[in-house]
Parts: C-alpha cells; sequence; structure tokens
C-alpha cells in the first residue's frame, strides 16, 4: 500500500492551501482578492435547440458548458466542433460588445484598432457562418429512444 491509496478517504490537510480570507477584511478587498484568480464570464452562445451551452470569457475561452443527455449520442468530433464554434461565436459577441462600449466612451478609433477587436458586422457574420456549420442537419438516424 502507498502512502497515496488513502489520499481521497483522509481528511487532507492540503486539500486547500489557500488561505481563508481574513474575517476583519473589507468586503470589496474580499472580492478583489477571488477576482484575481477567477476568469470573467463575457460572453454566451448556444446552438439552435439549446441542447449546448457556454459561457466564455472575451478570448472565447470557456468558464462553463452546459450540454444535454440527448446531446451525447452525437459522435465527439461533432460535439466538440460543435463547443468549439459556439465558444468562438460567444467570445466574437463579447468583443464586439466591448468594442462598441469603449467607442461610447469617447475612445478613439486608432486605439480601438490596437486592441483587434470585432466589429459588430464581424460578429454578425461570424454568427451566419456558426449557423451554417451547426444548423439543423438531418439526424443520423430517425429512430428515437423511448
Amino acid at each position: 500500500m502507498s502512502q497515496y491509496d488513502n489520499y481521497y478517504e483522509e481528511d487532507d490537510e492540503y486539500a486547500d492551501s489557500s488561505p481563508a480570507p481574513d474575517a476583519d477584511a473589507e468586503p470589496d478587498a474580499q472580492e478583489s482578492q477571488s477576482e484575481e484568480w477567477s476568469l470573467k464570464t463575457v460572453g454566451r452562445a448556444t446552438n439552435p435547440t439549446g441542447s449546448v451551452e457556454v459561457r466564455t470569457t472575451e478570448q472565447g475561452l470557456p468558464t462553463a458548458i452546459r450540454i444535454e443527455k440527448s446531446e451525447m449520442d452525437k459522435p465527439a468530433a461533432t460535439l466538440a466542433r460543435t463547443i468549439l464554434l459556439l465558444c468562438q461565436q460567444a467570445g466574437k459577441r463579447a468583443a464586439a460588445a466591448h468594442r462598441k462600449q469603449l467607442l461610447a466612451e469617447g475612445h478613439s478609433i486608432e486605439t480601438l484598432s490596437y486592441l483587434d477587436l470585432p466589429t459588430e458586422r464581424e460578429a454578425a457574420d461570424f454568427d451566419l457562418y456558426v449557423d451554417s456549420q451547426i444548423g439543423d442537419s438531418e439526424p443520423d438516424t430517425w429512430m428515437r429512444r423511448v
């Protein structure tokens, strides 16, 4: 029996090595400490049926994925491609919204060009591309589970 056999059974002192937030600290200080380690979710996209949903950062990195059981019957490559396209779509939408917000705040187009954020038109074009790729294709079989 090795030293790691009972690793999950014991109450391990290393299970949570992060320091607990100071009870006397201000709430804003506690929030900023936790925000430092988490990715901010700003984008969301779903497939046409709503059976796959992703939440992402502005760069398209997934922070949450919800998959209904019916999607698990599809080939893995198809599901993976759907998730990837939805992450890209959510990221582009969020980045376009951020660009619009920065323009509304008075930032110049020259400044925004360095950020390489997509326009609303580019995000809409990508939405059309995703729809054509994911779209309602014919099912592999017309039989349904009972």
